[in-house]
């Protein structure tokens, strides 16, 4: 990921952050902006150079289709990767492309002798759960809320 395309991804994905958060009931709509800006700040303090954060843009026939953001480190007894983002972008979902990243980000974590992939994944948001599961990734922790009337 080049800085333009960085610089782009940031302001967007602080709002989509907020924005999954508000519609998830976890967070309410004022300031979720602000408190999304808040927690990427303490990620990714010095931006594309922040140490163990892969910021990657998706390409597919030379075509930026997308982006990614792994965090990649040592755990308690084994190398790790954590999916902090993966978005292909609309015009390009449903083409199984999302498959072929969740396999190139494996080949990936491979290669940098990555033992295990976790992630993170609104309850709301069924087509990456589906892709999750169908990727062999186990549920580890289930959060769970019951509307009342």
């Amino acid at each position: 990921m080049n800085k333009q395309v960085f610089e782009s991804f940031y302001e967007d994905s602080i709002i989509d952050y907020a924005n999954e958060h508000v519609k998830s009931g976890d967070w309410e709509a004022e300031g979720s902006i602000e408190r999304a800006r808040t927690e990427f700040e303490n990620l990714l303090p010095n931006g594309l150079d922040t140490s163990n954060q892969y910021l990657l843009s998706v390409i597919n026939n030379n075509v930026d289709i997308g982006h990614l953001w792994l965090y990649i480190y040592d755990g308690k007894d084994q190398k790790k990767c954590f999916i902090y983002d993966i978005k292909i972008k609309e015009t390009f979902r449903g083409q199984g492309l999302g498959t072929k990243t969740m396999n190139c980000i494996e080949r990936y974590c491979k290669d940098k002798d990555v033992e295990s992939i976790g992630l993170h994944v609104f309850g709301h948001n069924k087509r990456a759960v589906a892709l999750y599961n169908k990727m062999g990734f186990e549920t580890t922790n289930y959060r769970m809320e019951k509307k009342l009337k």
